[in-house]
C-alpha cells in the first residue's frame, strides 16, 4: 500500500509517473479491433496535458468552471488532467445527438456558469447544428476550445490548495433537476485511496473497459485509479459494447485487464447477446481479478449466469464484486474484500416488507454491496426521526468522511439539507444524507433501494426494482431496464402502475390483453400485488437519464398519454 497518503493532489501522481516512468504505458484507447488501438506513455500524457494547461492558464481559466463535451477517448484524459494542473474546475458531460439531451446540457451550462467549452473540432459541429435546429436554444453561444487552439507560452502550474474544487459531476436526474455535486482535489485523492485499499490494488494497476468517461463510476473508479496507482488505463467506445458486447471481454482478455466494471445490466447483455453458437475459444479471462457491479440495483441471478457461461474461458465468479457508491461521495463507499465473490443474504419477506432485517432459508435475497471504507463512516438511521436505527432495522445510509463532497453547486438549501445533516443524538459529525436505504450486517453494506422510489401498499413498504425484474423477465418483455414501476393519484387515491416495454415483433402480434394478465400473474405470484393500471407500449418508450436509469416522475407524466 505505498500509494496511500502519497499524494496531496491527483495530478501529482501523473508528475511522478512522468518523472519516473515516462515510457510506460499510461493509456490505450481501442475503437475496434487491436489495430486501431492509439496509446499514450506518461511522458506523452504529461507533455499534451501541461500544453492545454499552460493554454488554459493563458486564457485566465483558472477557478472557472469549463465543460469537457468529448466522446470517450484520449482528448477527454488530457483535457480532464489539465483541469486538473491548471485549477480549472471542470464540469464533464456528455455528447448526444438527442434533442432532449442537448436541452438537459444547455440547462446544465446554464446552471454552472459554463462561458468555455473543451471539445473537438468535430464534436463542435455537431453540437453548434444541434443548438441550430432546436428553436428555444437557437442563438446560444460560449467560447469553444478545440484541438487546433494550443499555442501555450511557457507559464508555471500553480499551486492548488486540496480543498479548491476540482470538478463539478452533474446527477443523472432520474427523480429531479440534476444537481453539480462539488468535488474537491482533497476528495479525489481521498477517493481514489479508498478504492485502492479496498481492493488492494497494486502499483501498475491494468484497467479499463468501456464506462463513459462524462459518468463518475467511468471517470473516478475506472479512468482514474489506473492513472493514480501508475498503471494503464484500457478503454473503448460505450456503443461499440452495446452493439457487440463480445468486444469489452475482448479487450480485457487481449490486454490482461485486473479490474474493469459495469452496471448489472451490462453483464446481463453479454450473456444475452453473446450466443452460445460464437467461438470464444480466443478469451482468456483468468486476468480479470476485479469484476466490478455498481451504479444501479444487483442482480445474483445475472451474476450467477454471467459465471456460469464464461466459467469455461477463465472467469472466476470469486472476481464478483458487487459495490455502492454515489457521485455525492466522490464515488465509492463500499466494496471488496477482492476475491470475496457476490455474497447474499436470505431474508424474511414479510420482515423485509415491514423494514426488518431477519434471515430465512427461502425468501427477499439481499445482495451484499462490500465493506464498508475504513475511511468512511456509515450509519443506518430512521429518515424521519434522524435516530441511528437498531441492529436488524432497514434505514437510510448516512456516509460521512473525507471522500464526501463538497455539496451542491449553487444550491445552499439543497447542500444544508443533503450534505449537513446530523443524528438525533449529534456524534459531532456532518453527514450526507444519501437517499438510499439499506441495512449493515458483519460490516458488509446492503442497499434496499431508493427513498423516493420506495412504494407504501397497505403497510408493505415495496421497492420497485424487485418488481420490474420480474417484468423484464417475461418472455415477451424487450427487457433492458424496460419496465417502470410507480404510484399515481386518481381522485385523491393512490394508485399503482406499470408499463412493460415489449418486443417490437410481439407488441405488434400478439394478444394486448394476454400479454397484460400474464404480467399480472407473474407480479402476483412473486409479490403479492395487483396493478391498478397496466400499460404496454413499444421499446424506447419509458423515458430514462444517460445513464439508462428511469426517471419516474416522467413516466407519470407518460402514461396518461399512452
Amino acid at each position: 500500500m505505498s500509494y496511500i497518503g502519497s499524494y496531496k493532489l491527483f495530478f501529482d501522481a501523473i508528475l511522478s509517473h512522468s518523472r519516473q516512468k515516462g515510457d510506460a504505458l499510461a493509456c490505450v484507447f481501442q475503437t475496434h479491433g487491436v489495430e486501431t488501438a492509439k496509446k499514450l506513455t506518461y511522458g506523452e500524457l504529461n507533455k499534451l496535458v501541461l500544453q492545454r494547461s499552460r493554454f488554459l492558464l493563458h486564457h485566465g481559466y483558472m477557478d472557472q468552471p469549463i465543460a469537457l463535451l468529448f466522446p470517450n477517448g484520449l482528448d477527454f484524459v488530457v483535457n480532464f488532467l489539465a483541469c486538473l494542473a491548471s485549477g480549472v474546475i471542470a464540469v464533464p458531460l456528455n455528447v448526444s445527438r438527442n434533442a432532449q439531451q442537448m436541452e438537459r446540457i444547455v440547462a446544465i451550462l446554464d446552471d454552472a456558469g459554463v462561458e468555455a467549452i473543451l471539445t473537438t473540432a468535430a464534436v463542435r459541429t455537431q453540437l453548434e447544428q444541434q443548438l441550430h435546429e432546436i428553436p428555444k436554444l437557437y442563438g446560444r453561444s460560449w467560447t469553444w476550445i478545440d484541438e487546433h487552439q494550443s499555442e501555450s507560452p511557457d507559464i508555471a502550474l500553480p499551486v492548488i490548495s486540496p480543498d479548491k474544487l476540482a470538478l463539478i459531476q452533474y446527477t443523472s436526474g432520474s427523480t429531479s433537476l440534476p444537481k453539480g455535486v462539488m468535488v474537491s482535489h482533497d476528495n479525489l485523492v481521498e477517493n481514489q485511496k479508498a478504492i485502492q485499499e479496498a481492493y488492494n490494488y497494486q502499483e501498475g494497476l491494468v484497467g479499463g473497459g468501456w464506462l463513459p468517461q462524462f459518468h463518475d463510476m467511468g471517470l473516478i473508479g475506472q479512468m482514474l485509479q489506473p492513472l493514480f496507482l501508475g498503471g494503464t488505463y484500457v478503454f473503448m467506445p460505450p456503443m461499440n459494447f452495446v452493439q457487440r458486447p463480445l468486444r469489452w471481454l475482448e479487450l480485457i482478455s487481449q490486454y490482461r485487464l485486473h479490474s474493469s466494471a459495469s452496471p448489472n445490466f451490462g453483464y446481463k447483455h453479454c450473456v444475452k447477446c453473446i450466443k452460445d453458437s460464437v467461438d470464444l475459444s480466443h478469451l482468456d479471462l483468468s486476468c480479470w481479478q476485479v469484476a466490478l457491479n455498481g451504479s444501479e440495483p444487483i442482480d445474483i441471478d445475472t451474476m450467477n449466469s454471467f459465471s456460469d457461461k464464461f466459467r469455461q474461458y477463465g472467469f472466476d465468479p470469486k472476481a464478483f464484486s458487487p459495490c455502492y457508491g454515489l457521485a455525492e461521495s466522490t464515488l465509492f463507499v463500499s466494496g471488496g474484500p477482492r476475491l470475496t465473490g457476490a455474497q447474499t443474504l436470505s431474508l424474511d419477506k414479510e420482515a423485509f416488507e415491514s423494514g426488518k432485517v431477519i434471515e430465512a432459508d427461502k425468501g427477499k435475497i439481499a445482495v451484499n454491496c462490500g465493506l464498508i471504507s475504513s475511511r468512511l463512516r456509515v450509519r443506518i438511521v430512521n429518515p424521519d426521526t434522524t435516530e441511528v436505527c437498531e441492529e436488524g432495522e432497514i434505514g437510510e445510509v448516512w456516509v460521512s468522511g473525507p471522500s464526501v463532497a463538497q455539496g451542491y453547486w449553487k444550491n445552499i438549501e439543497k447542500t444544508e439539507e443533503c450534505f449537513h445533516a446530523q443524528l438525533k443524538c449529534p456524534d459531532g459529525k456532518y453527514y450526507l444524507r444519501t437517499g438510499d436505504m439499506g441495512f449493515i450486517h458483519k460490516g458488509m453494506l446492503f442497499i434496499t433501494g431508493r427513498i423516493k422510489e420506495m412504494l407504501i401498499i397497505r403497510g408493505r413498504n415495496l421497492y420497485p426494482y424487485d418488481i420490474e425484474c420480474t417484468c423484464n423477465d417475461y418472455y415477451y418483455a424487450a427487457g433492458n431496464n424496460g419496465a417502470s414501476v410507480f404510484t399515481i393519484d386518481e381522485n385523491g387515491e393512490s394508485k399503482l402502475a406499470l408499463i412493460v416495454e415489449i418486443q417490437r415483433k410481439h407488441f405488434a402480434e400478439c394478444d394486448h390483453h394476454k400479454l397484460i394478465n400474464d404480467l399480472q400473474e407473474a407480479v402476483m405470484a412473486s409479490h403479492n400485488i395487483v396493478f391498478d393500471k397496466l400499460i404496454l407500449v413499444k421499446p424506447g418508450t419509458i423515458p430514462k437519464t444517460s445513464s439508462g436509469k428511469i426517471k419516474r416522475t416522467a413516466c407519470r407524466d407518460l402514461i396518461n398519454f399512452v
